[in-house]
């Protein structure tokens, strides 16, 4: 379950991708007028690798499966450049990738016993496509898969739909963009939380069944950017906020009434060109921040009982810092 720095990350290298793929690509032309040779043509097909460290692992759902240790999240994302032009629609790219969870802390295999244990604890496979509208809008269409390697976790699949708007331009400050997005989320099978878990343990033996099952939430955020281009090369500083608004069923309501706001997240983070690298071996750049979550759910709150700090707990910070290479 990608956690919000990199499930967010995801659509942030999606975004920058074909930013990058829009400056490469070009138009496909008919055979016979093309008189440029095939290793003339830019690539359309690219790929990006990151390598993120943090001192917990926590969804951008609000679950923290780890908070103990230090928790390592290598991801792989291709971008294939399908399709560019002047049109509404601008751009379609395919991003297929991977993107694993690892820990310093091993958890248990198995709900049951304490052993045997693993530091891997999930494998997410990745499937989208972004489409760029009207110059300025993004939209992002993404099937993920939680496979989880702990505690007997069943493997839930997800689609999540996401238009964002690039307001640079239009707000005349260089460098300077709030970045607005709304985004969809809908789980296909199984849950992605632990929203099932308290119907089937029942600690208050309130015997409401087997739990909510397979529901939707919706999220709005802005990504304020800003990019100092005589500082460290070209110092990029971000300050995203976002609040989750969960169908009630996304938490469930074993504790209480679900809340209108699931959660609120705010954060900083700022990437620096690792310009040093030599060229031919991608666009290297270093990245470090930290985000913190405030749980407002009575459900999601209480939930944590059943996740890695064993007790209902109302808020979380999480501490980052990584790597990441185009090619």
């Amino acid at each position: 379950m990608p956690n919000p720095s990199v499930k967010s990350q995801l659509a942030k290298a999606s975004s920058a991708a074909s930013i990058v793929l829009g400056a490469l690509a070009v138009a496909a032309l008919p055979l016979g007028t093309n008189t440029a040779r095939a290793e003339d043509a830019p690539s359309r097909v690219h790929a990006l690798v990151n390598f993120e460290f943090a001192n917990e692992y926590v969804t951008p759902r609000g679950m923290i499966v780890r908070d103990q240790g230090v928790t390592i999240q290598p991801l792989l994302l291709g971008f294939v450049n399908v399709y560019h032009g002047d049109s509404f629609i601008n751009s379609v790219t395919l991003i297929p990738g991977v993107w694993n969870d690892l820990g310093t802390k091993s958890l248990p295999i198995h709900n049951t016993s304490a052993k045997p244990t693993t530091p891997w604890s999930e494998i997410d496979p990745i499937a989208g496509i972004e489409i760029g509208l009207a110059k300025h809008f993004t939209l992002d269409v993404t099937y993920t898969a939680f496979v989880e390697q702990i505690l007997d976790i069943g493997t839930s699949q997800h689609l999540d739909t996401k238009l964002s708007y690039d307001d640079s331009a239009s707000l005349g400050w260089d460098g300077f963009g709030f970045h607005p997005y709304v985004e969809f989320w809908q789980e296909l099978d199984n849950k992605a939380t632990a929203a099932d878990v308290p119907y089937l343990v029942d600690p208050l033996n309130k015997h409401l069944g087997t739990g909510p099952g397979s529901s939707f939430y919706f999220q709005v955020g802005v990504d304020p950017t800003y990019t100092f281009k005589n500082v460290l090369g070209g110092l990029k500083l971000e300050a995203p906020v976002d609040v989750l608004l969960p169908d009630k069923n996304f938490y469930g309501e074993y504790y209480s009434s679900a809340s209108t706001v699931g959660l609120f997240a705010a954060g900083l983070k700022g990437t620096v060109p690792m310009n040093f690298m030599p060229q031919g071996y991608g666009h290297w750049s270093f990245h470090a921040g930290f985000k913190y979550m405030y749980f407002v759910d009575d459900n999601l709150y209480q939930m944590q009982t059943f996740n890695d700090p064993g007790k209902p707990t109302r808020d979380t910070w999480q501490v980052f810092a990584g790597v990441s290479v185009f090619f």
